[in-house]
């Protein structure tokens, strides 16, 4: 377990870091982003206030596992999603240890709670935020389809305290996908975010309202999850020839069932779902960077034919990867970078 921080004790720190490098900058007048690299850790956050609905997108690495408190305090609904990095969240009183990762998204209100999360050293969390503003949500809750916990909201009524978990869909990834790579400037960058956003809403409520709940979750004992954490990584580092399910397994030492049970549940996918994300990741970073072509970055992280690897591609971020290439060529507001320390 990592040591506790409250957010007094956390800004205490900062302040007192003589490493700490801090700034903040305003790509459009609706959005701020501020990026930081400190003793304890470091990234990025960008907060965009927009018509019917704020959001906000951040990339976070601790450089040691550490807990975050927060203090008493009331908020929501709001929805999360995580793109990367894996965070061990609690709602005292309301729920127990919830393991937040890739491939899950989150929907939860909270009425003079206290939450905890726990950061592990060197996951790169990256995790996309949003809340529909009071008017839109209860204009929008006046018809039917709301998620139950929602349905008090049409009555000027705060929702009583909930936590809810689901599935992240291929449709889901994609206007995901779209929102971080959005290429627009100005007032159609706006209009174009608050409807991805609102996409996304749509889908993550309906998939609450039409959806009976996930089946419940393997118990899971600390050793276990680090031994699911060594079998991440070792498909990390064999990505280009990654080992069969069983051989994994033994490797870590578990059994094949609880490693697919136990992996779905704490990265939010299966295994070689997970490896196939990672090895599309690495070719985008690839593509991104433009140094090979398309059929090159398919032989690099192990797909024999380009034709797959372009299919691929495809399904999970909406755009084939030659387009996606030549676009991060003209407009390198795709890349992520932290342009505003420098």
């Amino acid at each position: 377990m990592g040591y506790i921080l409250s957010a007094q004790d956390y800004i205490d720190r900062l302040q007192a870091d003589p490493s700490r490098k801090e700034s903040i900058c305003h790509p459009e007048p609706f959005e701020t982003q501020y990026t930081w690299c400190s003793a304890m850790d470091q990234g990025w956050f960008r907060e965009m206030q927009l018509r019917d609905l704020w959001l906000t997108i951040e990339e976070n690495q601790v450089k040691r596992d550490v807990i975050y408190k927060a203090e008493a305090a009331s908020w929501g609904p709001v929805s999360s999603f995580f793109v990367s990095g894996t965070l061990k969240n609690r709602h005292i009183g309301l729920t127990e240890d919830n393991l937040e990762a890739p491939g899950g998204h989150y929907l939860e209100c909270v009425q003079d709670g206290v939450e905890t999360d726990q950061w592990f050293a060197g996951e790169q969390v990256v995790r996309l935020r949003f809340g529909l503003k009071a008017d839109a949500m209860q204009q929008f809750a006046a018809s039917s389809g709301f998620p139950h916990e929602l349905q008090a909201i049409p009555n000027g009524d705060s929702p009583s305290s909930f936590y809810r978990q689901g599935r992240t869909t291929p449709e889901m990834q994609v206007i995901l996908h779209q929102i971080l790579h959005c290429p627009y400037r100005g007032s159609i960058r706006q209009m174009y975010l608050e409807a991805k956003v609102l996409e996304l809403a749509a889908l993550q409520f309906f998939q609450f309202t039409e959806q009976a709940d996930a089946p419940a979750s393997l118990s899971l004992k600390t050793d276990d999850i680090e031994r699911l954490y060594q079998a991440r990584d070792l498909l990390i580092q064999q990505f280009d020839q990654p080992p069969s399910l069983i051989a994994l397994a033994r490797q870590v030492g578990l059994n094949d069932f609880k490693l697919k049970q136990g992996f779905r549940q704490v990265f939010g996918t299966t295994v070689f779902g997970y490896l196939r994300n990672y090895r599309l990741e690495q070719a985008r970073l690839l593509l991104q960077d433009g140094q090979l072509s398309v059929r090159q970055v398919a032989q690099a992280i192990g797909y024999a034919h380009s034709g797959y690897f372009a299919n691929a591609f495809k399904r999970k971020f909406g755009i084939n990867p030659k387009t996606y290439q030549s676009h991060t060529e003209v407009n390198p507001h795709l890349r992520n970078s932290f342009e505003c320390l420098k």
